[in-house]
C-alpha cells in the first residue's frame, strides 16, 4: 500500500464562557470558583474524499487547555494576598482615638476621645446581580469615651466570620466615661460664686464657694461649701459650714441631659445650719430647687460632636476607585443608658447608620 502524507486546514470558530461565582473564606482570602465551557461552531473539512468533523475531534483537547489555564489562574486568584492586606490597613486606621471636644477657652466642657478598638471581622458572601458584585464586610468593636487619649492594642484576627446576608448598617455602642473629677469642673462653673435666694429676697444670702460631686451608693452626693450672711438684724451674723445634698441621676433622653432628680439635704447638714441660724436654714430649699434645676450635664455637644465625628473616621473607608465603591453615613446617636461607680459616671450612647461596598469590577485576571 503506498502511504501519503495529506495536509489540510480549517479554520474553527467558537468561544469559550468563563464565570466565576466569588466566595469569601474564613482566611482572608478569595475563592473565585471558576468554571469554563467551550461551545465550538459547526466546522467540517473534506480530506480525500473523507469529512472529518473537526469539532468533535478537537473540542477535548481544547477544554483540557482552557481546565488547565482555569486553574492555574485560580490558584492564583486563591493565594493573592491583596484583600488580606487592604483588610489589615483599615484595621489598622480603625484602632485609634478620636478627639470628641475640645477644651476652647472658656468653655466647661472637659475634653474627650473616642477609643475604637476593633475586635472581630466579619463577613456576608458576596452577592450578584444584573450590574454589582455587593460584598458586606464589617467589624465589631468596643469603644468608650475617655478623658485623655490612649493608644489600644487591636491585634488583627487570623480569621474573619462570615454570617448571613444583611443590608450593610453601623451600630455601634458608646460609653461615655466621664470621671468625677471632670464633672467637678462643670458643677463648679455651674455653682461657685452664686447667691441664693437669686433674686435677694430671703432673710439670709446663702454663697456657694465650693462644690464637689461624689458616688454614695445609687445616688450623687453634692458637697458644697457655703457662707451664709443674716440680712434681717443690724449684728450681720454670719459663718461657713459643709452642706451635703442627695441627688439620684437620670438621663433625659428627649434633652440629651444629665440631671439631678430625688434632692434632698443630707442628715449631716441640718447639723451644720444650725451654727447658722434658723434663718440660713430658710435658704436651703432656694438651693436645692436650684441644684434641681440647674444641677444638669449638657450632653448635646458631646453626642453632637460623637455623630459627626464617627460619621468622619466611616469616611476614611469610603472609596470610589479601581471599580470599588463604598458608601456609609450615621444617621443618628441617642443616649441610651448611665451607670457610675466610686470613680466614673458612663453614659452609654447608640450610633446606628449603614455602610455598603459594592465591587463594580473584577480585578484583571
Amino acid at each position: 500500500m503506498n502511504i501519503k502524507n495529506l495536509n489540510a486546514s480549517a479554520e474553527i470558530k467558537g468561544n469559550v464562557v468563563i464565570s466565576a461565582r466569588p466566595m469569601i473564606a474564613t482566611n482572608w482570602r478569595i475563592e473565585p470558583n471558576l468554571a469554563g465551557q467551550v461551545n465550538l461552531g459547526d466546522t467540517s473539512l473534506n480530506v480525500a474524499g473523507a469529512r472529518v468533523n473537526v469539532p468533535a475531534q478537537v473540542k477535548p483537547l481544547i477544554d483540557q487547555n482552557v481546565a488547565e489555564q482555569i486553574a492555574l489562574v485560580q490558584a492564583r486568584m486563591r493565594n493573592d494576598p491583596t484583600f488580606e492586606r487592604n483588610a489589615r490597613a483599615q484595621w489598622a486606621k480603625a484602632c485609634r482615638s478620636i478627639p470628641l471636644q475640645g477644651a476652647a477657652a472658656g468653655s466647661t466642657m472637659p475634653a474627650l476621645w473616642l477609643e475604637l478598638r476593633p475586635t472581630r471581622a466579619i463577613a456576608a458572601q458576596p452577592r450578584v446581580d444584573a450590574s454589582n458584585l455587593t460584598l458586606t464586610l464589617g467589624i465589631e468593636a468596643e469603644t468608650r469615651i475617655t478623658p485623655t487619649e490612649t493608644k489600644p492594642s487591636c491585634p488583627f484576627p487570623a480569621t474573619i466570620a462570615i454570617v448571613p446576608a444583611t443590608p450593610g448598617r453601623v451600630s455601634i455602642g458608646v460609653p461615655f466615661d466621664m470621671p468625677f473629677t471632670e464633672i467637678n469642673k462643670i458643677v463648679e462653673a455651674q455653682f461657685t460664686g452664686k447667691t441664693f435666694p437669686e433674686d435677694g429676697s430671703g432673710a439670709v444670702d446663702v454663697t456657694v464657694k465650693r462644690a464637689s460631686v461624689a458616688a454614695s451608693g445609687n445616688r450623687l452626693l453634692i458637697s458644697l461649701l457655703v457662707s451664709a450672711k443674716e440680712k434681717k438684724s443690724f449684728l450681720g451674723l454670719g459663718g461657713e459650714a459643709d452642706v451635703h445634698i442627695w441627688g439620684k441621676p437620670v438621663l433625659d433622653q428627649a434633652e440629651q441631659t444629665l440631671r439631678l432628680t430625688d434632692i434632698e439635704l443630707a442628715v449631716e447638714s441640718e447639723a451644720a445650719f444650725g451654727l447658722l441660724g434658723t434663718a440660713a436654714r430658710a435658704a436651703i430649699p432656694y438651693l436645692q430647687k436650684t441644684l434641681a434645676e440647674k444641677a444638669t450635664v449638657d450632653l448635646k455637644p458631646f453626642a453632637a460632636n460623637a455623630q459627626k465625628k464617627i460619621a468622619a473616621m466611616i469616611a476614611d473607608f469610603q472609596k470610589n476607585e479601581d471599580g470599588l465603591r463604598v458608601s456609609a453615613e450615621i444617621s443618628k446617636l441617642r443616649l441610651a443608658s448611665i451607670a457610675f461607680d466610686s470613680k466614673t459616671l458612663r453614659v452609654i450612647a447608640e450610633a446606628e447608620g449603614a455602610i455598603n461596598v459594592y465591587v463594580t469590577a473584577l480585578p484583571a485576571l
